[in-house]
Formats: structure tokens, C-alpha cells, sequence
């Protein structure tokens, strides 16, 4: 009787967990459409009709215009990398590895950083749920090492055939002392691992890198 209110509390926790999650996608999502709508659509308007007036020849010689035009430029480069990390990608066709070795090509093309994959086991060896918060995780991690660490260089290494699987994202950068300042990214991923019942480590330190750890459940 009691394995059985255990089994049954677990299952209520588990359900709680998966709608909690559920409801933060929707609203993520929510924010992003917004986002897309107003700020995202009026920048690229506003870009629009600077380079027009630009190409005419008229404010070549206005320092001040070339300079309002080059601070538009990057508030909608930032809006459009924050739209991409509110839309967690569900995992495509060519399944979690594929998909994060295109995210690899992409941080070498864009951003210079060399993204470094390896796996012991298949990814098949996760279910599909667990698949997913790996995704997110990994994904999550690259942004953190994209926007703070200023590494050259991040190694994705994946040990689906552990157990419990284990997920380490490591960089060269500049790391971090206090872990209390690492923000709301790194909030989500604790939520996420503790979502599936893992766990989610991070070791950092200054002018030596960080690594992120995501240890499955037990």
C-alpha cells in the first residue's frame, strides 16, 4: 500500500512538473510573438528606411545618422538572438545529435566559436522526453558560453550510455567566482534537470572556464 501511494504521488509530482514546464513554453512563446511583432517589426522598419535614405547619398556625410543606424542594427541583431533563445526548437528529423551539429556549424559561422561534439552510446538510449531536456540544456549552455564566457572554443561531451546519463558543456572563457551571478539561464537549466529528477552542476573559475554538468536521474 505504501509503494503504492508512493507510485501515485510520484506520478502527481511528474504530471505538476510537466504542466509547470508546459505553461512556461506558452508563455515563453507568448513573449516571443510579441517581441516579433512590435519591437522586432518597428526596428526592421526603421533599418529599412535608413538604408534607403542612406543609398541615396544624403547621410553619408552625417556622423550622427551613421551612428543611430549602426545602434538600431545591433538592438535588432539582440532582439532577434533573444527571440531565438525564447523559442526552444523542438528536436528535428535528423534527431538531437543532428541537430547540434548544425548549432556547432552555426557558432563556428557567426560567432567564431568552435563547438566540439562527442558521445559515448546513441541518443536512442534516452527517451524522448529526456532528449529533449538535453536539447535544451546544451542549447542553453552554448548561449551562456556565447554571451559571457569569450571563449574561442566549447566541447559538448555526451554520455548517453551512462548511468545515470551525463551531459558536460565546457568552454576556455573567462568563468565566473560567484555562481549567484549567473542568472536566470542557468536557473532554467537547474529547473529543467530537476524536471526529469537530475541534477544540473556547474564548475567555473575565474579566468579558467566553466563546464556545466547534467546528470540524468537515477
Amino acid at each position: 500500500m505504501t509503494g503504492e501511494r508512493s507510485r501515485a504521488g510520484s506520478g502527481t509530482q511528474t504530471f505538476a512538473q510537466q504542466a509547470a514546464n508546459d505553461a512556461v513554453t506558452r508563455e515563453r512563446a507568448r513573449i516571443a510573438r510579441e517581441l516579433h511583432d512590435g519591437i522586432a517589426t518597428e526596428l526592421a522598419g526603421a533599418i529599412s528606411l535608413f538604408k534607403v535614405y542612406l543609398e541615396k547619398g544624403e547621410g553619408h556625410r552625417d556622423e550622427t545618422l551613421m551612428n543611430v543606424f549602426e545602434i538600431l542594427e545591433r538592438s535588432l541583431t539582440r532582439v532577434r538572438e533573444s527571440l531565438a533563445d525564447l523559442r526552444p526548437a523542438a528536436i528535428g528529423p535528423d534527431g538531437l545529435l543532428g541537430d547540434l551539429r548544425r548549432e556547432a556549424e552555426e557558432f563556428a559561422r557567426l560567432y567564431g566559436i568552435r563547438v566540439e561534439l562527442s558521445n559515448n552510446g546513441t541518443e536512442d538510449m534516452l527517451s524522448p522526453h529526456h532528449r529533449e531536456v538535453v536539447a535544451q540544456v546544451v542549447r542553453e549552455a552554448l548561449t551562456n558560453v556565447r554571451r559571457h564566457s569569450g571563449s574561442s572554443i566549447c566541447r559538448v561531451r555526451m554520455g548517453f550510455a551512462a548511468r545515470p546519463f551525463l551531459i558536460e558543456v565546457s568552454d576556455e572563457g573567462r568563468g565566473f567566482a560567484d555562481h549567484g551571478l549567473a542568472g536566470y539561464g542557468l536557473m532554467g537549466m537547474r529547473e529543467r534537470a530537476a524536471g526529469i529528477g537530475g541534477r544540473l552542476e556547474v564548475v567555473s573559475t575565474e579566468g579558467r572556464g566553466t563546464t556545466v554538468f547534467l546528470f540524468g536521474p537515477n
